[in-house]
């Protein structure tokens, strides 16, 4: 729908306020259907601009995300995937284990299996790169 093409293409802003102002967006129902909510935040962790703003907006929000959206939703787990997808640092590990503690008392949900394979995924991706990172860098420098 109509409708649909907009909300997908207002995800591809590289204007951090307009993003955050979209994601607040997506906490009320009478701007952003419900239906909707989680898909149009998975777009915006799609952006590289957003990636990071809907992190902080999963962890600041996930209490009330969690009670608005139910934690048998299926589409916590692909936001979890989505949000996380990209983490491979020592930091995002942190974050992410801090996440995990800091949400213990509300849970995850369907979301729980998605969260345990994103701690995986971000130490094999923190594996990857301190593995690689020298080769590549020198790749980059010998192919100027």
């Amino acid at each position: 729908s109509e409708a649909d093409k907009l909300r997908s293409a207002l995800t591809c802003s590289q204007v951090p306020w307009i993003l955050q102002r979209y994601l607040e967006y997506t906490l009320d129902s009478s701007l952003i259907r419900r239906q909707d909510a989680t898909s149009t935040i998975n777009s915006i962790a799609s952006n590289v601009v957003g990636q990071p703003l809907v992190w902080d907006f999963v962890r600041r929000n996930w209490r009330t995300l969690f009670q608005q959206f139910g934690g048998s939703s299926f589409s916590f787990s692909s936001l979890i995937q989505s949000v996380t997808q990209r983490f491979a640092s020592p930091f995002e590990l942190q974050q992410l284990e801090q996440f995990k503690a800091d949400n213990a008392d509300v849970g995850f949900g369907s979301a729980t299996r998605a969260l345990e394979q994103a701690l995986e995924r971000t130490k094999a991706n923190i594996k990857w790169v301190a593995e690689n990172k020298p080769l590549v860098l020198r790749w980059f420098q010998d192919n100027k």
